[in-house]
């Protein structure tokens, strides 16, 4: 069961019909992914939409598959109202494409998922301001956010090529839902030292020793898509933990990871959603 926000608990199919019961709340209908999140996503359509639409209410099916559902069950639009449905991109490019949704109402995000988009330089240096104290320049100095963030993505894009090739091939078996701690170090946000060759000795050539042809083929996909820059294919989630990590290390103090990320989702770039944005208005004035 599914914990809605009233308290109540929804089923997958009580979901779908909390959709019907609020038509006529909403100028247009948004359906995400994530229960128990509507609250993110109404602060970022806020942000996004502004006044331009009356969004009383915002639908979580749980899940794309259940995203899915919701689109051929109820379409383009319900008593005249427009329903657009907004899932993560995930590995879908790389290794799913045959299996996307091609309609201007479905939308998926260019990168892994919501939470890519929350790693902003300069929320995070308004947010590491508080902490540090010192005048901007120095806070930039301090964060070097570019350096952080760069040296991630190079460190974890093999990983998570590794977790393309098994969703792929392998999907039963375990990936994202890993914790992040088995890959990054908890006191640098950075690669734990042999974590990787460890999981592809003992986990990857065990499944298939063919493992690096195949995953060189969906490299050649993703960078015909993405080029040479590995963000778009690391979950954000797991790029909030090194964050959290790297900056709890420069701080020498601690903080609540909640706290930082409340603070990058009402501050971060939210021109970096205008192709939503766009998709959204584009359909709605045709």
């Amino acid at each position: 069961m599914n914990e809605g926000l009233d308290g109540l608990e929804y089923s997958t199919q009580a979901q779908a019909a909390r959709f019907i019961l609020y038509q006529g709340l909403n100028e247009i209908n948004l359906i995400v992914e994530d229960i128990d999140r509507e609250y993110i996503y109404e602060t970022i359509f806020k942000r996004m939409l502004g006044d331009q639409y009356n969004i009383s209410t915002i639908f979580a099916a749980g899940g794309k598959p259940a995203v899915k559902d919701r689109y051929y069950e109820f379409g383009k639009e319900t008593n005249g109202i427009q329903n657009f449905y907004i899932v993560d991109g995930d590995f879908d490019r790389y290794i799913h494409q045959s299996d996307m949704i091609r309609d201007p109402y479905f939308i998926y995000l260019k990168t892994y998922n919501i939470e890519s988009y929350f790693l902003d330089k300069n929320a995070c240096e308004q947010f590491a301001k508080g902490y540090i104290k010192c005048l901007d320049n120095v806070v930039k100095e301090k964060i070097s956010f570019d350096s952080w963030k760069e040296q991630i993505v190079s460190e974890s894009s093999k990983l998570f090529l590794c977790y393309c090739f098994v969703q792929k091939f392998y999907p039963k078996v375990e990936t994202i839902s890993r914790s992040s701690f088995l890959f990054i170090d908890d006191k640098t946000g950075f690669e734990r030292t042999g974590a990787y060759q460890k999981y592809w000795n003992d986990e990857i050539l065990a499944l298939d020793a063919d493992a690096q042809n195949k995953i060189d083929k969906i490299d050649t996909i993703y960078k015909s898509i993405n080029g040479n820059d590995y963000f778009n294919l690391i979950c954000g989630k797991f790029l909030l933990d090194s964050l959290c990590t790297y900056l709890r290390n420069i701080f020498k103090k601690t903080f609540k990871r909640d706290d930082l990320i409340w603070h990058l989702i009402n501050h971060f770039d939210i021109s970096k959603l205008d192709y939503v944005k766009n998709a959204i208005l584009n359909v709605s004035a045709s």
